[in-house]
């Protein structure tokens, strides 16, 4: 029996509004739990099923686990209602926020986006290091009419800067007028989304459209598909007007338009990871194996669970800056990609290139790890750097 006493009805109703009432048609079948990958692996870590009936009934859910959602969005996928599962986690998070209960680490990254603009290691004069010798504009001095967003974890790691600057060279090949604010650029809040802290998240998009603005470019486009969530999904409810794009609908759209054709072949076999912000967010499933099918000699060969069942690399929701132990789920999808025989993993999101290139050296399978804009840019300049 439900103890009545910790039933609160305040908190049933903020819930409610915060969450558009997501969770009123969850029958607590269970799918959600069943289909989740973390709770596959650990069972103890996260019960989603719990947490939209803790929500239906008012129940404070301050369990940490709580954090270690990835907000993959495959509950929702499974769920036989299409209950928005990853929003009240998000509600759950934010009113945690508000009591100043989160985990310390999300209260270092969230001073690290506060005092300089980042939520990775890096100082905001380094962000455009990566540019050095590329003939990059800087769209905080020249008008562009196309501002490529780079995001915090591009532009301060090493391995990841190189699909920037073949991204940069691809938009270079088809005559695309764009820029980079470099110095200029601050973090697309993801992070801050995720962690529930929503006044700062609407100041820090309210400054970032600023500099939108001032670009005056006519389209945004990104390299991480949670940039493209956020500026798609999320700031146009602080105002924000300029259309953005995944850099994979831009380049596929540039491709069927002949601006770009590739003619080196690459002769070999990939998969397809489809990260989760891109795919069960955004619906875009079908623009990175349409760009891949125009390289020449390249052939697709399909892993178990893609496109809305594809599992997790495990970086979402802010766990990619959790120090969280156990069995990784980027194991398990490496593992996947293996099985297919193809020798590279395409994987069309900085996050999950880097827990997939750190799980391959692990498990030792020999896959190479590559963004989908690296082989446009290895069939049109030869090879990538």
């Amino acid at each position: 029996m439900i103890n009545t006493k910790i039933v609160d009805i305040e908190l049933m109703e903020k819930l409610a509004e915060l969450t558009s009432r997501a969770a009123d048609y969850c029958y607590q079948c269970g799918t959600c739990t069943g289909s989740c990958p973390l709770n596959l692996l650990n069972p103890e870590s996260i019960n989603p099923r719990r947490i939209v009936r803790s929500a239906q009934l008012g129940l404070v859910y301050d369990d940490g686990n709580l954090w270690h959602c990835s907000t993959c969005g495959l509950c929702e996928a499974k769920c036989p209602w299409s209950i928005k599962i990853p929003d009240v986690v998000r509600a759950y998070r934010q009113i945690s926020s508000e009591k100043r209960k989160i985990p310390q680490k999300f209260e270092e990254i969230l001073w690290m986006v506060y005092e300089d603009g980042t939520a990775f290691p890096g100082s905001s004069m380094e962000r455009a290091a990566w540019t050095e010798g590329l003939n990059i504009r800087d769209a905080s001095k020249q008008k562009v009419q196309v501002l490529l967003y780079v995001g915090c974890a591009v532009s301060f790691d090493k391995r990841l800067q190189k699909v920037a600057a073949s991204l940069a060279k691809v938009l270079s090949t088809a005559g695309v007028d764009f820029g980079v604010l470099g110095r200029q650029e601050r973090c697309c809040g993801d992070v801050v989304y995720n962690i529930g802290e929503d006044a700062f998240l609407e100041e820090l998009a309210s400054q970032n459209i600023e500099r939108f603005n001032k670009t005056g470019a006519e389209a945004i486009i990104t390299i991480s598909p949670h940039s493209a969530h956020m500026f798609k999904k999320v700031y146009p409810r602080y105002g924000l007007k300029i259309p953005a794009y995944h850099y994979v609908e831009f380049l596929n759209d540039l491709i069927e338009k002949g601006k770009i054709r590739m003619s080196k072949p690459l002769d070999h076999e990939v998969t397809v990871h489809d990260p989760c912000y891109l795919g069960r967010y955004l619906k875009l499933y079908e623009e990175p194996r349409k760009i891949l099918s125009s390289i020449p000699g390249t052939k697709i060969i399909e892993m178990n669970d893609i496109k809305e069942n594809a599992i997790c690399c495990g970086s979402g929701g802010g766990r990619h800056f959790l120090d969280i132990h156990g069995e990784r789920l980027s194991h398990y999808r490496v593992a996947q990609a293996a099985q297919t025989g193809a020798k590279t993993l395409v994987a069309p999101c900085p996050f999950c290139i880097q827990n997939f290139e750190d799980s391959v050296k692990t498990k030792k399978l020999g896959l190479y790890v590559r963004d989908v804009v690296e082989l446009v840019d290895q069939s049109l300049n030869g090879e990538v750097r």
